[in-house]
């Protein structure tokens, strides 16, 4: 019996959650496998200030290898060409009942409710969004860096993207497939209450990150060495979280989840599942770029300020 679309999207999104946690939690595996980009450069240094390396010598040699498997952090914006992509193709096949629609369909167990048409369309038009914006970013606001990023990482990514385009729709199934598309299904009705929520939490995420990132990468500076330089942020957002840009990611996808809530529930329990896994990722991430800060600018410049999430963590 094949597995359910919805039941394996959830477990994947919460087994890639548990098994960062895991690395996290175990020194030798955090210290080579979770640092990227600039925050990459203070890992060897951590690993000789820490007892970081397992007692079997063989083994830490097989883990510095792995480590050393990478990727140029510029491979970041393959993330939101690939979700882009997935935006245009899984439009297609939605409206078409192409086979790969069909396939997914056919592995889906009979749900008690359903998205909406409307909610399909919405949801498709944020991560459409998200990911255009995202793309436009990295090509445009990106410089030239030598910072490399850890091939699990980038793999992790790219399945990230993959899966939720399909989560996005998955559990509107019934919706679809007992639907005709026609030229009027380009006419918006009014939006629910939640829906008008979820859309404005996610404008102005979106509209914070965008200025987050475009802030960020004014303070970087590169010298004719080649080298890049950085500044302390002292962006309004930083006094409240060091990470204002990863909080912006994260109520995206909470918007994600109450507009794509199905009929009779708070929020989509598959995209909250995504939720989840993104918290759980940039926080860890983020534990690392506090730690960046206090070794490059002071303690004083981290103090009384949320690592992610203000007032929370």
């Amino acid at each position: 019996m094949a597995l359910d679309v919805v039941l394996t999207l959830r477990i994947a999104y919460l087994a890639a959650a548990t098994l960062i946690m895991v690395i996290f939690a175990i020194p030798p595996l955090g210290t080579r496998f979770l640092s990227y980009g600039a925050r990459s450069s203070a890992a060897p240094a951590a690993k000789k200030e820490g007892n970081y390396d397992f007692p079997y010598k063989p083994l830490t040699a097989l883990l510095d290898w792995l480590a050393g498997v990478s990727v140029p952090h510029s491979w970041f914006a393959s993330f939101y060409a690939i979700s882009v992509g997935c935006s245009m193709y899984w439009a297609v096949e939605m409206v078409c009942k192409g086979p790969a629609f069909t396939a997914i369909a056919s592995c889906a167990q009979m749900q008690s409710s359903s998205m909406t048409l409307s909610q399909v369309q919405v949801a498709w038009l944020v991560m459409f969004a998200q990911g255009s914006r995202r793309l436009y970013e990295c090509t445009s606001l990106s410089r030239p860096s030598a910072s490399q990023m850890w091939v699990g990482h980038w793999a992790l990514g790219v399945l990230f993207y993959v899966c939720t385009n399909i989560a996005l729709w998955a559990q509107a199934i019934p919706t679809l497939q007992n639907h005709a598309f026609s030229l009027q299904d380009l006419k918006f009705a009014g939006p629910s209450l939640r829906s008008f929520v979820g859309i404005l939490i996610f404008m102005l995420a979106s509209g914070l990150q965008h200025d987050c990132h475009a802030y960020l990468a004014s303070l970087k500076s590169s010298p004719k060495d080649g080298t890049t330089t950085y500044k302390m942020p002292e962006h309004p957002a930083w006094n409240l979280s060091l990470t204002p840009h990863y909080f912006s990611e994260c109520l995206i996808y909470l918007a994600l989840a109450l507009v794509a809530a199905p009929t009779g529930q708070l929020v989509n329990g598959t995209l909250l599942c995504a939720l989840i896994f993104v918290v759980v990722n940039l926080g860890v991430t983020a534990h690392g770029t506090e730690k960046w800060y206090t070794q490059k600018f002071g303690t004083q410049q981290t103090q009384g300020r949320a690592k992610m999430i203000p007032l929370v963590y």
